[in-house]
């Protein structure tokens, strides 16, 4: 019979046996292609590498086995109709199908094994590779017949061919139950790899012809190699050793290495996965001290490239800035692909026009020095990490070990690369508890890491240490107990399989910051008015965006400060809005900004400032948070040599508004001043000692008094009081019940693949981050009598890119559903020419109010009606 596998537009078609006998080649190119790849399966495997790689390009192969069924056939009726295929008058998916197949006929018994268990994880990694496991159960063939008639036959003769083609061993000897485990989870990201490759119509145009493997396999074989090559999916070749001035061009011609930096750069050439972790001061240089190590492990074959892991959007867009200027002297391939790994990265200009069309190749990349990324990886998200060098959000390697439709892909894209995660100290117990499961997963795949924080707790770095210990022993390198000792302050931390390597470093950089403890917000606002006076610029780092919001209506209203010199940045704004705060405050406030631009201008911003921005002000003022935010807040000021700075601002001081931390205070002592942020920071005692000390030293110096402040605040010889004992259980409880959480939803390297336990959503579902349920708001205004999105940039045409600029995040308990009275049959029109059909968000109606301000309606979660507003200056807000 004939069976189709693939369809096209024009209405032809391609053989499901051609298709399959060429995603076998492409997995084959990919294995052959790739001598690092082959070594981290083979780790992970208990075969002999021969034996593995014939194993993995069978089950490739009978990937789509599924589809020889009568239901699937039908999906086209009439090329079923065409080539007899009778109608079952039924339907179940192909892959859960082909698993069916497998078991109901004891396919594993083909390939000489007697135990169904030992190869359930890989068949259904390859049978089920449309992204997420589906159950293996054991069922009667009669059951079958149903859905596959007469066509079974058929598909066993093509498993039986297949079997005869690749298998040359029997696989029983020497294995148990949990023998292939490991390896199913590198094995599902390339089935999905090589499915995808070997879908694509560029290279496997439509061929209804049917063929048999032996007489296709040559034809197939080259195809793969064009279209693996095409793809640029092979590993890019590193540069051999470049200078430290030749790496980092963006730095001064004298540059030279920092303490840091220069440690990195001593290490031995790595031989083995292992991880680094860096503490160092802000503005330390730990970022280029990451690209360093990534690069040191990519010229000896341990990495092929890098993933740079940051806490927002916002920093992983300074950071991709950064390095689309100079990360291609990492490679000797000039066209390796920088990828941008984040939900916003559609509204960055500078990423979108460095996508280069495959087809293209090298000839389409300009020898300019600016980032390229080739378009096979920029179509879809799920293949980011698949780029020989990235820049993202953390939340896209997090998604590789939850129940996410093809984490597996985003595993095996990290698998190859140098994992770099900044600022590991801004997590909370659950994200933190996730980030611990990756350390696991990447160990166990033979990746290397490095994490990067000014400030980290002790028993943080002990608990990833711990996790990347076990990743190690689950492929059998039989690590060493973990035991960290050193306190000293920077420090590198190096962790092998045998061996665990504390380096306490000097810092050529000195924070010597006074501290003024602050317990009138009135001062707060007069201090940043007398900072305007003097010509200088300040920063008020506030915990919640309402005080935020409050702050610079407050500074506008009664200090009648002018409203374009008072900056607010915070993360509830529209996409278009955001991007163009952000480039504000980069170009007042940053490493370039000049006297002239800074003068006089005031940020009010929250938490979005203190990471990994490069930003530098006059003075600083913060509210009262823990100490590791405290001391990384410190460092936005002074952070950079000025040859000017206002008089009286000669020196750093940190202005920090906190109740007094005295001996007896009352339970809600920290709720009386910060209403909303005692619901952001929970943990009083951790607050009490904060201000404790910080009240009592008068200053933040560091690098000498780090650990001490680090430790001190998380209870070290300083005993908080018993008043906060009841709120201190309940935020514990909270932390634990997250790290549960984050375990439950976790997958488990130990139990394979084929584990079914939970429910696989798609990415966009998955929590990364633990907080409450927010709704994805996308605006739409009434201007000259018409609707359209907010940021529409073309009246006729709306693209992904007019949407996500439009749209802003909001608690799901202040807005459940918009009220778009009257608007009803607009917004339906709008909502169809919208690429997504505004499926994932809710879309609201507003109309111009006073001002900038624009007004709408909606009920929030109690079923109230609530007036929605929203300012290109001062964001969203919602009014009950």
């Amino acid at each position: 019979m004939q069976y189709w596998g693939k369809t096209f537009e024009d209405g032809q078609w391609h053989h499901l046996r051609r298709h399959c006998i060429e995603v076998a080649a492409v997995m084959k190119v990919l294995l052959q292609s790739d001598a690092a790849l082959r070594s981290r399966i083979s780790a992970l495997s208990p075969l002999d590498a021969d034996a593995t790689e014939n194993l993995l390009i069978y089950l490739a192969c009978i990937h789509d086995l599924g589809k020889f069924s009568l239901c699937f056939q039908h999906q086209k009726a009439d090329l079923a109709i065409l080539n007899g295929i009778p109608d079952p008058k039924g339907s179940e998916h192909h892959t859960m199908l082909g698993v069916k197949l497998w078991s109901a006929y004891r396919l594993h018994k083909k390939i000489g094994c007697t135990d169904s268990r030992l190869f359930s994880p890989l068949a259904v990694a390859a049978l089920a590779h449309h992204g997420n496991p589906v159950s293996y159960e054991k069922i009667k063939p009669d059951r079958l017949k149903r859905f596959f008639g007469l066509c079974v036959d058929d598909a066993l003769q093509f498993n039986d061919e297949a079997v005869s083609f690749f298998i040359n061993h029997e696989f029983q000897d020497g294995l148990h139950d949990e023998s292939l485990q490991g390896l199913s989870w590198a094995a599902a990201g390339l089935f999905i790899l090589s499915d995808w490759i070997g879908s694509n119509e560029i290279w496997f145009g439509p061929d209804s012809s049917p063929i048999s493997i032996s007489a296709g396999w040559k034809e197939a074989s080259e195809k793969a190699k064009l279209a693996v090559s095409q793809a640029k999916i092979l590993p890019a070749a590193s540069a051999e050793s470049t200078s430290f001035a030749h790496l980092f061009k963006y730095l001064p011609d004298d540059a030279v290495p920092s303490v840091l930096q220069q440690a990195v750069l001593d290490l031995p050439e790595q031989r083995e996965p292992e991880l680094l972790i860096l503490e160092d001061l802000t503005g330390g240089g730990k970022t280029e001290a990451a690209v360093l190590a990534a690069h040191r492990a990519m010229r000896s074959g341990a990495s092929q490239g890098l993933f740079i892991g940051l806490p927002t959007m916002a920093t992983a867009n300074a950071m991709y800035s950064r390095l689309a200027g100079t990360y291609r002297r990492l490679f000797k391939d000039e066209d390796a692909s920088l990828i941008l790994a984040h939900g916003g990265r559609a509204l960055h200009d500078g990423y979108l026009g460095s996508i280069v069309p495959m087809e293209n190749g090298a000839d389409g990349v300009e020898d300019d020095g600016r980032a390229v990324c080739y378009s096979w990886f920029a179509d879809n998200r799920k293949k980011a990490l698949l780029a020989p060098c990235g820049v993202g959000t953390i939340d896209q390697a997090l998604l590789g070990i939850l129940s996410s439709k093809h984490q597996a892909l985003r595993l095996l894209g990290l698998s190859r690369s140098f994992l770099i995660v900044d600022e590991v100290h801004a997590y909370d117990a659950y994200t933190g508890r996730l980030l611990a499961n990756l350390l696991t997963f990447h160990a166990a795949q033979g990746g290397s890491a490095i994490l990067l924080s000014a400030t980290l707790p002790d028993h943080i770095r002990r608990e990833l240490m711990e996790a990347w210990a076990k990743g190690r022993d689950f492929c059998g390198a039989d690590p060493l107990t973990i035991s960290p000792k050193e306190d000293g302050f920077p420090l590198l931390t190096r962790m092998q399989d045998r061996s665990v390597q504390e380096i306490a470093l000097e810092s050529n950089r000195k924070i010597d910051m006074s501290v003024e403890c602050v317990y009138d917000e009135g001062v707060m606002f007069r201090s940043l008015v007398e900072v305007r006076k003097s010509g200088g610029c300040g920063c008020w780092i506030r915990n919640t965006v309402a005080d935020a919001v409050a702050a610079r209506d407050c500074l506008i209203e009664e200090f009648q400060l002018p409203e374009k010199d008072v900056i607010l940045f915070h993360a509830r704004f529209t996409g278009l809005d955001r991007m163009k705060i952000e480039q504000q405050v980069l170009d007042l406030f940053g490493k370039e900004s000049e006297p002239e631009q800074r003068s006089g201008k005031i940020l009010i911003a929250t938490q979005v400032v203190e990471q990994s921005l490069d930003l530098d002000f006059d003075q600083l003022l913060s509210d009262l948070a823990p100490m590791e935010l405290m001391i990384q807040r410190a460092g936005r000021c002074h952070r950079h040599f000025r040859d000017f700075r206002p008089q009286g601002y000669e020196s750093p001081l940190m202005k920090v508004l906190m109740p007094d931390p005295v001996d007896d205070p009352n339970e809600d002592w920290y709720a009386n001043l910060f209403e909303i942020g005692q619901y952001v920071y929970t943990h009083p005692a951790l607050l009490w000692r904060t201000a404790r000390l910080l009240k009592e030293k008068g200053a933040i110096r560091l690098p000498e008094e780090a650990r001490e402040l680090v430790e001190g605040a998380y209870g070290a010889g300083l005993e908080a009081p018993a008043v906060f004992e009841g709120q201190e259980l309940k935020a514990e409880g909270d932390e634990s019940a997250g790290k549960s959480l984050a375990g439950f939803l976790s997958l488990n390297f130990s139990a394979g693949y084929n584990s079914n336990e939970g429910q696989w959503d798609n990415d966009t579902m998955t929590p990364t981050r633990l907080g409450e349920e927010s709704r994805q708001l996308r605006l739409l205004k009434v201007e000259g009598g018409r609707l359209s999105l907010w940021a529409a940039s073309d009246d006729k045409f709306i693209t992904i890119k007019d949407c996500m600029r439009s749209e802003v995040r909001v608690s799901a308990k202040k807005v459940r559903q918009a009220v778009n009275k009257g608007y009803e049959a607009e917004v339906e029109a709008l909502m169809s020419c919208m690429p997504d059909k505004g499926r994932w968000c809710e879309c609201l109606v507003l109309n111009k109010s006073e001002g900038d301000v624009w007004a709408g309606q909606a009920l929030n979660v109690q079923g109230e009606d609530v007036e929605v507003l929203y300012s290109s200056q001062s964001g969203l807000e919602v009014v009950c």
